[in-house]
C-alpha cells in the first residue's frame, strides 16, 4: 500500500539515504551494537515502534496495517538496537530487513488469519519488503529516485525548535523567501502584492512561489492570494504532520502544472495509537511578538483500520516596527541610509511646481495650532514637513489559527483498503501599514481655507496617521480539503490507487482606516455636496486641513473614512487512478511500470468593493473562472544492474522515464517527459542524473480577467504627448510557461566510515515564457525603451483602414468612450499578461551528515548549503539578461546551515549556524552577512508508568544571540531586506508534551 511510517530517527542522516529502501547493506555498513537503555512499556505495538525508534534512534519504515491491532510486551533494560527489535517484535511473526545504516524496513506475509482473530493477516518468515511510495515516483518499491530529494520529519523540526511547516521550509537553504511570506509583504520585498492574506507559500530557487508544487499527502490543495495561484501551507497542523518530502528539480512529467523548481509533498499521519498533548509558548525578548500552541491529537487502531482525529490551535502577537530601531523610522541616516520621510505629512505642505515641474513643498504648515487661527504669515517658507510613515506599522501581523485534522481507514479483504480523510484550517490576521496619504485640493469654499501667498486654492501633502490611525488590513483564510479513496492488490504484484479529492480556499480582506477620496472632497467644499452619499458638509461640519492631527472631530473623521473590500474562493476537484506492477525480468531486476490518468476542475471566484472614489460603496464586477483538465501518464523502472548480476563498475544501475500528456479546455495540450539514471559504481557511491521539462498553466485570472481598453497620454520618443490605447487584464493567448530542468548528483555513504552520507547536487532550469503584465508595471516607459517594442503596436487609423478597424474593435468590444479624434491615437499598447520573461538558474546543493556513537553518547554533525552559479532574467524578449543574484530582494547566492547534535539518555540537544552570504542593494551598497545560531534542549522521560511516562520538556531559541538583519536603505524605510533576512530577533520557546 501507498502508507509508510518512517519513526524517529538519525536526525541527521541524508534525506536521500532515509528513502533508499531497495536494497540491504552488506554487514560493515551495519550499525555499531552499543547498548543502549530502553524502557518501553507494553501496549499497542505501533505505539511501542514509535518508543523505539526514539530511544534507539534509528528508522523504520512499515505499512500502518503491519502494526494495527498488535500488541507489544514492552521491553526494559540494556539491549543493542537490533536485539531490543527483536524482543519487541517476538512472537508476532513480523520479519526485519536492515536496508541502510540506521534504517530498518518491516514486512510481513498477507493470507493468515490473525491470532487475536480480527481478521487481519499473520506474518511470516517471508522477508521481501512491503513496497512503498515515495514522492517523484508512482512505483511502489522502485529503487531510489535519481532526483535530488530531501525528507524533512517532524522530529528534524523540532529539533530545530521550529512551531510550524511553514517555519522549517522557509528557512532551508534553497528556498527564497522573497514572495509568499509575511515579513516580505510587509515590507513590500514581495513585488507581486498578491500576498494579501499574509499566507505563508514555498518558494524554491527563486521562481515563485506558483513554480512549486505543493501536495498534501500527495495531493493537490487550492490556491492562495489575489492570484489564487499558490499554496499556503500555514495551515497544516504541526501536530498531524508525519514528514515533508521534497525534490528540487522538475517533476510535471509525474504530477504535472507548477512542478518547476520541485515538489514539496507534506505527508500527515495515517495512524495513532494513544493520546498526545503538546503546549507551547514563546515570547521575543525585545518587543511584543509572542506566541502559544496547543494541540491534541487521539487515535486508535483495530485488526482492519485505524482513526485518527488532531486538533491545534495558534495564536501570534505581531512584531511592532516600533520594536526594531533600524524599523521604526522611515528616516534611516543614522544607520547610514537615507532620509524617506515624505512630504504628505500632519501638519501638512502647501505644494508648488519647481522650475523642472515636479510638485514640491513650499510651505510648512506650522505645528501646534489647530488651523483655526492660521494666517498666511503664519506658513513657514522654503520649509518642509515630513512624515515618518514607519509610525504605528507591522513587521509581522497578529494571527489566530484554528487547524483540524481526521483520518480513518478500513480494510475491506486483505487485498481492498478504503480511506477517507480531512482538513480543515480557519485563520484569522491582522497587520497596521504606513497611514493613508494624499494630496488636498482646497479652496476658498472651505471656511478654514487660507493661501500664503493670496491664491484661491492651494495644492496640500497631507497623511492621516494621527487621525485615522495606521492602515489596517485585517481578514479570514479558510481551507478545506475532503479525500476518498481506495488501495487494492489486483495480484502478480499489481497494485491499484484511486481517489476522489475536492479542495477550496476562501480568503477574505478588508483594508481600512483610509479616507474616502469623494466624501472628503465633499468635506473640504472642493464639490458640492451631493445628495446620493451619507456625508453632507453643510450638515457634519467641513475638513480642516491646516492643524496638527488634533482639527477635526471623530464624528467627522468617521463620516469621510473608506475601506477596501476582497474576496477570493478557489476550488478544486479532483479525480485519479493509477495502477503499478512488474512487467517482466531483467537479469538486474523486475522491470515496473505505472500507468495512470487525472481529471482536475478547478475554479476561481473574486469580488471586490470599493468605498474610497465614490460617494456609495462601489462593487466590482464579480470574476469567475473556471476549467478542466484531463490528464494521462505512465512511469517506467528498468533496472539494469542489481545485486543477481552486479559486476565490477556496476553494482546497480537502474533506469527510469515518465511522460505525462495534459489537456486544458481553455488553452490547450501540453506533454512533458523526464528521463533519470542511477548508477553505483561501487557500494556506498551513487551517481545520478536528470533531464526534463515542466510547466506551469496560466492560472485562471491571468486568462480571464476582463480586458479592457483605456485612452492614456504617453510620451514617445520624441518627447511629443500622444493618444494611445492601452490594452490591460487577461489574455485568453497565453501559452504556458515552460522549462528544462538538469540535475548531475553524487551520493556517498562510504562503509570505512560508518555514519558519514554526503550529497552533492549541481542543477540548472532554463524557465521562458514566463507570464507577467511587465508593460502595465512600466507604463511610462513602453513607447521609448526598445525593450517593451514587441508590446507597442504603432497604428494610423486616418490613412489605414486595417488600423482603423482594429481600433474601433477594441474601443467597442470595451465599451470606450472616446473623446478624441479617433485619428489621433498614435498606438495600442499591450499591457495585458503576456508570455515574455525567461529566467536561468544554475547552481549546486550540498549536505553531508555524520553520526557517531561515544559509549552512550550520540552525536549528529550536519551541513546543508546552496550555491547559485547564475540567476539571470530577460524582462522582455528584447532585453539584455541581467543576473539578479545577490541583490536586495533577490536570491542570495550562498546560503547554509549547520547543526550539531548530542543525545544522551533522556537528554537530545542541537544547536544550529545559519549563514546568509554578503550581498548588495540596487545602487551597489553591501549589505553585510548575516549569521544567526539557534539552539533547543529537550528532555524526554524514560519512565514507563506513572505521571511522568511519555513527558517531554522542551526550551528552544531561535536567533540566540539576537543579531539583527544587516541593515539595507529600503525605499521602503524598514531598514532591513524582507526578502533574504528576518526581523524577529531572539525568540525563546517553551514546550512541553505528554503521551499516552
Amino acid at each position: 500500500m501507498r502508507t509508510q511510517i518512517i519513526a524517529a530517527l538519525f536526525r541527521g542522516t541524508s534525506p536521500l539515504i532515509v528513502m533508499a529502501a531497495a536494497s540491504a547493506q552488506p554487514a560493515s555498513a551495519q550499525v555499531a551494537e552499543t547498548r543502549i537503555a530502553f524502557a518501553i512499556a507494553p501496549g499497542a505495538l505501533s505505539t511501542a515502534l514509535a518508543q523505539y525508534a526514539e530511544q534507539a534512534k534509528v528508522q523504520l519504515i512499515y505499512t500502518p496495517a503491519l502494526a494495527a491491532g498488535r500488541k507489544s510486551t514492552g521491553i526494559k533494560g540494556q539491549f543493542s538496537p537490533r536485539e531490543a527489535l527483536a524482543r519487541l517484535l517476538a512472537g508476532t511473526g513480523i520479519a526485519v530487513q536492515q536496508v541502510d545504516r540506521g534504517v530498518f524496513m518491516l514486512s510481513g506475509a498477507q493470507g493468515e488469519a490473525d491470532e487475536a482473530g480480527e481478521g487481519r493477516s499473520s506474518a511470516s518468515t517471508d522477508e521481501r519488503p512491503q513496497d512503498i511510495i515515495v514522492t517523484g515516483s508512482y512505483i511502489h518499491g522502485a529503487p531510489p529516485t535519481a532526483s535530488p530529494t530531501k525528507v524533512v520529519t517532524r522530529s528534524d523540526i523540532e529539533r530545530g525548535g521550529y512551531s510550524s511547516v511553514a517555519q522549517a521550509l522557509q528557512a532551508m537553504p534553497g528556498n527564497f523567501g522573497g514572495m509568499a511570506t509575511e515579513q516580505s509583504a510587509l515590507t513590500y520585498a514581495d513585488r507581486s502584492g498578491s500576498n494579501t492574506t499574509l499566507a505563508s507559500g514555498v518558494n524554491l530557487r527563486g521562481l515563485g512561489p506558483q513554480a512549486t508544487l505543493v501536495l498534501v499527502n500527495g495531493r493537490r490543495v487550492a490556491g492562495s492570494g489575489m492570484m489564487g495561484d499558490f499554496a499556503d501551507i500555514s495551515s497544516i497542523p504541526m501536530s498531524a504532520l508525519d514528514r515533508v518530502e521534497i525534490i528540487t528539480d522538475g517533476a510535471s512529467a509525474l504530477y504535472g502544472s507548477d512542478a518547476v523548481a520541485g515538489v514539496v509533498n507534506i505527508i500527515l499521519k495515517e495512524d495513532f495509537d494513544g493520546l498526545e498533548m503538546r503546549l507551547r509558548g514563546g515570547t521575543v525578548t525585545q518587543g511584543h511578538a509572542r506566541e502559544l500552541q496547543f494541540s491534541q491529537t487521539a487515535g486508535k487502531s483495530w485488526g482492519s483500520g485505524s482513526l485518527l482525529l488532531s486538533y491545534e490551535y495558534q495564536r501570534r502577537v505581531a512584531l511592532r516596527s516600533a520594536d526594531r530601531a533600524y524599523a521604526r523610522s522611515a528616516d534611516s541616516r543614522p544607520f547610514g541610509g537615507t532620509d524617506r520621510r515624505y512630504p504628505y505629512s500632519s501638519p501638512g505642505n502647501v505644494l508648488g511646481f519647481d522650475e523642472s515641474g515636479a510638485l514640491v513643498p513650499t510651505y510648512a504648515i506650522p505645528a501646534g495650532q489647530d488651523g483655526t487661527g492660521l494666517t498666511a504669515d503664519d506658513f513657514l517658507a522654503g520649509e518642509a514637513n515630513l512624515e515618518n510613515f514607519r509610525e504605528g506599522t507591522d513587521l509581522s501581523p497578529d494571527q489566530k489559527r484554528h487547524s483540524l485534522y481526521a483520518r480513518v481507514s478500513q480494510s475491506l479483504t486483505d487485498a481492498i483498503q478504503l480511506f477517507a480523510e480531512g482538513r480543515f484550517s480557519h485563520r484569522k490576521f491582522s497587520s497596521l501599514t504606513s497611514g493613508y496619504a494624499t494630496i488636498l485640493s482646497v479652496t476658498d469654499a472651505n471656511p478654514w481655507f487660507v493661501s500664503p501667498t493670496g491664491a484661491s486654492s492651494d495644492l496640500i501633502g497631507y497623511a492621516f496617521t494621527q487621525e485615522l490611525g495606521p492602515v489596517r488590513s485585517a481578514g479570514t483564510a479558510r481551507s478545506y480539503a475532503l479525500t476518498g479513496g481506495l488501495e487494492a492488490e489486483l495480484g502478480a504484484d499489481w497494485k491499484l490507487s484511486s481517489y476522489l479529492a475536492y479542495a477550496a480556499q476562501r480568503d477574505r480582506n478588508r483594508t481600512d482606516q483610509l479616507a474616502n477620496e469623494y466624501l472628503l472632497a465633499e468635506a473640504l467644499g472642493s464639490i458640492a455636496d451631493d445628495p446620493a452619499s451619507a456625508f453632507s458638509a453643510q450638515r457634519d461640519g467641513y475638513f480642516n486641513p491646516y492643524g496638527d492631527g488634533n482639527a477635526n472631530s471623530r464624528a467627522l473623521l468617521q463620516a469621510i473614512s473608506g475601506y477596501s473590500d476582497y474576496e477570493s474562493r478557489s476550488n478544486i476537484l479532483t479525480a485519479d487512478m493509477v495502477a503499478d506492477g512488474s512487467l517482466f525480468s531483467l537479469p538486474g531486476g523486475s522491470v515496473k511500470l505505472a500507468v495512470g490518468a487525472n481529471y482536475r476542475r478547478e475554479r476561481f471566484h473574486s469580488q471586490a468593493v470599493d468605498f474610497i472614489f465614490s460617494p456609495t460603496p462601489a462593487a466590482g464586477k464579480p470574476a469567475d473562472y473556471s476549467r478542466s483538465i484531463w490528464a494521462g501518464f505512465a512511469e517506467l523502472a528498468v533496472p539494469l544492474f542489481g545485486p543477481d548480476n552486479a559486476r565490477a563498475g556496476f553494482q546497480q544501475l537502474d533506469f527510469s522515464a515518465a511522460v505525462r500528456a495534459e489537456r486544458y479546455d481553455d488553452f490547450g495540450s501540453t506533454a512533458n517527459p523526464k528521463f533519470s539514471l542511477r548508477w553505483a559504481p561501487v557500494n556506498g557511491m551513487a551517481i545520478r542524473a536528470t533531464w526534463g521539462t515542466s510547466f506551469r498553466a496560466p492560472n485562471l485570472r491571468e486568462l480571464g480577467a476582463p480586458e479592457t481598453a483605456n485612452l492614456r497620454i504617453a510620451t514617445n520618443e520624441a518627447g511629443n504627448s500622444v493618444v494611445v490605447i492601452q490594452r490591460s487584464g487577461g489574455n485568453t493567448g497565453l501559452s504556458p510557461e515552460k522549462a528544462k530542468s538538469w540535475t548531475v548528483g553524487l551520493d556517498l555513504t562510504p562503509s570505512s566510515l560508518a555514519g558519514l552520507t554526503a550529497s552533492l547536487t549541481a542543477f540548472r532550469t532554463i524557465f521562458s515564457g514566463r507570464i507577467s503584465n511587465v508593460v502595465q508595471q512600466n507604463f511610462s516607459s513602453a513607447l521609448t525603451d526598445p525593450i517593451y517594442a514587441p508590446f507597442v503596436r504603432w497604428v494610423s487609423p486616418g490613412t489605414s483602414a486595417d488600423d482603423l478597424a482594429f481600433v474601433e474593435e477594441l474601443l467597442s468590444r470595451s465599451g470606450t468612450s472616446n473623446p478624441y479624434p479617433v485619428e489621433s491615437i498614435a498606438a495600442v499598447v499591450d499591457a495585458r499578461y503576456v508570455n515574455t520573461g525567461r529566467v536561468d538558474v544554475a547552481g549546486g546543493d550540498f549536505d553531508i551528515n555524520y553520526v557517531f556513537e561515544r559509549g552512550s553518547n550520540r552525536f549528529n554533525i550536519g551541513v546543508g548549503a546552496t550555491y547559485l552559479e547564475r540567476w539571470r532574467e530577460q524582462v522582455t524578449p528584447d532585453s539584455p539578461a541581467v543576473d539578479r543574484r545577490n541583490v536586495a530582494g533577490r536570491p542570495v547566492a550562498f546560503k547554509g546551515r549547520m547543526t550539531m547534535g548530542w543525545a544522551r539518555g533522556p537528554f537530545d540537544t542541537q544547536i544550529a549556524l545559519n549563514h546568509v552570504d554578503a550581498y548588495h542593494d540596487e545602487a551597489g551598497k553591501r549589505i553585510k552577512a548575516w549569521n544567526t545560531v539557534d539552539m533547543r534542549i529537550a528532555y524526554k522521560s524514560k519512565a514507563s508508568t506513572g505521571i511522568a511516562s511519555g513527558f517531554t520538556i522542551s526550551l528552544a531559541a531561535q536567533n540566540l544571540f539576537d543579531k539583527a538583519p544587516p541593515f539595507y536603505d529600503s525605499t521602503a524605510g524598514a531598514g532591513y531586506d524582507g526578502a533574504n533576512a528576518d526581523a524577529t530577533g531572539r525568540f525563546i520557546a517553551l514546550e512541553i508534551a505528554r503521551r499516552w
